[in-house]
């Protein structure tokens, strides 16, 4: 659907909690992590989604939170990194217990070691997992899942989730489902029609607690998807959320007021 017909489709955005991806949704993959180019106009359009939300607006994404800083130097609103084992909260960062543990060290390393064996993939450390990238040689796929399974398998409290052309070991207790749970509990998205846009299969999971709930999913990009909002690519999504603030569409959900 387009820029138009997707707003069309939302609740106002004042009485709108809405969770969103990075990589992917709001930015353009890149072949490598670092590669990614920020557009000019996230750091305003961010901005302008807290203010009309009332605070209600959270980036929850594989990254880390560090590294989304870094990204996003301005952005002052929560944060929720590692697939939620980073929550940052009214500026306080709290971190899963494994952040730092020499278990998930001794994963890490195992991780650069495959990656060193195998030309054109890239092993990213984060603070609470490791991910191995194969963008660039997808014919590796089915031997790096299987190694990447026989890794999780060695290490207790961890397991492999698979993302775009990237493979991911992190804890098993957490989720993006979870953590949007938990911040639909918390003020000020509590008592909201709720929103997720992402575009990974790391994403769906958190979508379909959402409509499970009665609140709403939008995928961005292709493929399937249990969301029954779509947009083309991140620029058309960025286009979208900039109408959104200004109060355009909205023709289907009327306003409480």
């Amino acid at each position: 659907m387009s820029a138009r017909d997707l707003v069309a489709a939302l609740p106002p955005l004042r009485e709108t909690a809405v969770f969103l991806d990075f990589d992917g949704t709001l930015v353009d993959l890149a072949e490598t992590p670092d590669g990614i180019a920020v557009p000019e106009d996230l750091p305003d359009l961010l901005d302008r989604l807290t203010e009309v939300t009332g605070g209600a607006l959270a980036l929850v994404s594989g990254r880390s939170v560090g590294a989304l800083e870094e990204f996003l130097p301005g952005f002052e609103g929560v944060i929720i990194g590692g697939h939620g084992a980073e929550q940052r909260i009214d500026g306080l960062l709290e971190t899963h217990p494994l952040a730092g543990s020499e278990a998930l060290g001794q994963l890490t390393r195992a991780v650069e070691a495959l990656a060193r064996q195998h030309p054109g993939t890239i092993a990213e450390r984060k603070p609470t997992g490791v991910v191995l990238h194969y963008r660039r040689v997808p014919d590796l796929e089915a031997r790096l899942v299987s190694r990447m399974s026989d890794l999780a398998a060695t290490h207790p409290g961890i397991e492999l989730h698979r993302a775009k052309m990237a493979l991911e070991l992190r804890p098993d207790d957490i989720g993006k489902d979870i953590a949007v749970g938990l911040l639909r509990s918390r003020q000020p998205f509590d008592c909201r029609k709720a929103i997720l846009f992402g575009d990974d299969a790391t994403d769906e999971v958190a979508m379909r607690y959402l409509l499970d709930h009665g609140d709403l999913a939008c995928k961005v990009g292709t493929g399937e998807t249990g969301a029954p909002l779509r947009a083309e690519d991140p620029t058309e999504l960025r286009a979208a959320l900039w109408m959104w603030t200004s109060g355009e569409g909205s023709e289907a959900w009327p306003s409480k007021d």
